[in-house]
C-alpha cells in the first residue's frame, strides 16, 4: 500500500515555493491575513461538519476535536476583529470554491485532502513565522501538543484511507491546495 508521503511526494517543487516566498510580517498585513482568513476557517468548518457527518464512528472522537478547535480559532478571529460580514479577498473566495467542491468528494479523499490542508498549512506557517509579534498567540496554538496530537491522529485515519483512491485524483487535488496555499501565503508578500 502506498503511503501518505508518496502522494505527498508529487508535488515537492510546489511546497518549497511556498515555503520560499518572502513574505514581509508587520501589523497591518497580519491584521489583514486574519481578517481573510475568517472567511476561509468559516468554510473549513462547514467542511469538517460535513465530514463528521460521514465519518465512521472510530474517526468520529478526533474529528469533533478538530472541530472544536475550528469553533476556538473563529472565536480567535472575532476576537482580533474579523468581520464575518466583511469583503473576502478574491483568493480565499477561489480556496473556499475548492472546500466546496472537495465537500462533494467521497469521505476517503475528504479525510485525506483534510489531513493534507492541515500539514501544507503548518508546513508553511513553520516556515515563515518566527520571533514574536502579533502571530506568537496562534504560533504557540498551532505547536501545542495537544495540536501536534490532533494532526498525528488524522494522519494516522487519512493514511488508512489511502487503500483504493485513485492516484490521479489525489495528485490533481493535492496541486490545487498547493496552489491555493501559495496564493493565500502571497497576501503577505
Amino acid at each position: 500500500m502506498r503511503s501518505l508521503e508518496e502522494v505527498f511526494g508529487c508535488c515537492p517543487k510546489a511546497l518549497e515555493e511556498v515555503k520560499a516566498l518572502p513574505i514581509r510580517w508587520d501589523r497591518e498585513r497580519f491584521a489583514f491575513w486574519l481578517k481573510q482568513d475568517f472567511p476561509f476557517v468559516e468554510a473549513l468548518y462547514r467542511y469538517q461538519v460535513g465530514l463528521l457527518q460521514d465519518a465512521p464512528h472510530p474517526h468520529r472522537a478526533p474529528l469533533v476535536q478538530a472541530l472544536m478547535a475550528t469553533v476556538e480559532e473563529l472565536d480567535w478571529l472575532l476576537a482580533q476583529g474579523a468581520d464575518p460580514q466583511g469583503k473576502v479577498h478574491p483568493v480565499r473566495r477561489e480556496y473556499m470554491l475548492l472546500l466546496q467542491e472537495m465537500a462533494a468528494l467521497a469521505y476517503p479523499y475528504r479525510l485525506v485532502f483534510f489531513y493534507f490542508l492541515n500539514r501544507l498549512f503548518l508546513e508553511a506557517w513553520n516556515a515563515h513565522v518566527e520571533g514574536e509579534g502579533p502571530w506568537q498567540e496562534l504560533s504557540e496554538h498551532w505547536s501545542a501538543p495537544e495540536f501536534q496530537a490532533l494532526l498525528f491522529d488524522l494522519e494516522v485515519m487519512a493514511q488508512g484511507q489511502l487503500s483504493g483512491l485513485d492516484s490521479e485524483r489525489l495528485r490533481h487535488y493535492l496541486k490545487r491546495i498547493l496552489e491555493m496555499e501559495k496564493k493565500t501565503w502571497s497576501l503577505l508578500l
